[in-house]
């Protein structure tokens, strides 16, 4: 018995850490865990790497780029010949300058919030605190509460019917649950709201409360609202400025087209080399299919009779 439930705790053990155990990419390389098994057999995708909303003219030379760079690509063009480069180049230069001669505004967001703080403060000058305190005053006053021997004038409301009580205002029934003005004792929940936030101090705070929560939220609204249109107008003209040179903006930070171009060139010699070792796979399986007998020599096409000539790709 003891042996049974010793086998039984193991195996609860073992599906534990099991459970607990991170799902595996089918993929996974055990001799190589930082990388899948078909990582290099995956095709290099040129796509565009900025937001085209933002960025619409930059995200436009990108996709230029690599179209140019994709277009050698798929006629087996040689990447490490200098003709060819410079013949990329060459297309490329005629889209948007290499090199620009002059450096590019690189003014973060910290950068630009600096430069629109005075005009911001300028038109905003009070920071929370200073809302909140002048909030405060006026609520005071708005709200200010009824004393006793007020002359008072309320209104209250009993079904569907409204009533108005006008007299001096004497104090509150018991448990402040009412109020008495001459000799009439009015329930405080039949109280409309502008009348109830004179008499009922719980209700006059919250209401108080509430005025001043929203007095500093529109405040900073407005503050924030304005801040934010001066600053995309600043960044427009930041983004304008530089596309003019002929930076490009792409991965988050600006680019020239010089190192844009040279980046696609590495890719595409990595797709290159991607489907030059597929089409040599698919040879070889071919080769493996044919009947015996049919199977050519080595360096020979199939059906051809003629030495296979071996491609380069780069």
């Amino acid at each position: 018995m003891r042996t049974l439930l010793t086998i039984c705790s193991l195996l609860s053990c073992a599906a534990l850490l099991c459970a607990q155990a991170p799902r595996r990419n089918p993929n996974y390389d055990r001799n190589n865990p930082n990388r899948a098994k078909d990582e290099q057999k995956r095709p290099v995708t040129f796509k565009e790497r900025v937001s085209a909303r933002d960025y619409p003219l930059s995200n436009k030379r990108v996709k230029q780029i690599n179209d140019i760079v994709k277009g050698f690509l798929d006629r087996n063009e040689k990447f490490t010949d200098e003709a060819v480069l410079d013949t990329i180049y060459e297309q490329v230069g005629k889209i948007v300058v290499m090199t620009p001669e002059k450096p590019a505004d690189l003014r973060n967001f910290e950068d630009l919030q600096k430069v629109i703080a005075p005009q911001v403060d300028k038109k905003f000058p009070q920071d929370e605190k200073q809302v909140k305190a002048a909030a405060e005053k006026e609520a005071e006053q708005k709200f200010a509460m009824q004393k006793p021997k007020d002359q008072v004038k309320i209104f209250y409301q009993r079904g569907n019917r409204t009533f108005a009580v006008s007299g001096t205002f004497y104090g509150y029934g018991y448990g402040g649950g009412s109020i008495q003005i001459n000799e009439r004792h009015i329930a405080m929940f039949d109280l409309l709201p502008e009348s109830r936030i004179k008499f009922d101090k719980a209700y006059n705070q919250k209401t108080r409360e509430n005025f001043i929560n929203e007095k500093v939220e529109n405040y900073t609204a407005k503050k924030f609202a304005y801040s934010n249109s001066l600053l995309r107008k600043l960044q427009a003209e930041q983004r304008a400025a530089n596309e003019k040179l002929g930076y490009i903006y792409a991965d988050k930070k600006w680019n020239t087209a010089k190192k844009l171009t040279d980046d696609a060139v590495e890719r595409a010699k990595v797709e290159a080399a991607r489907r030059a070792e597929e089409a040599r796979q698919k040879a070889e399986e071919e080769r493996k299919n044919m009947p015996p007998g049919q199977q050519p020599q080595d360096g020979m096409l199939p059906n051809s009779g003629y030495p296979q000539q071996n491609q380069q790709y780069y």
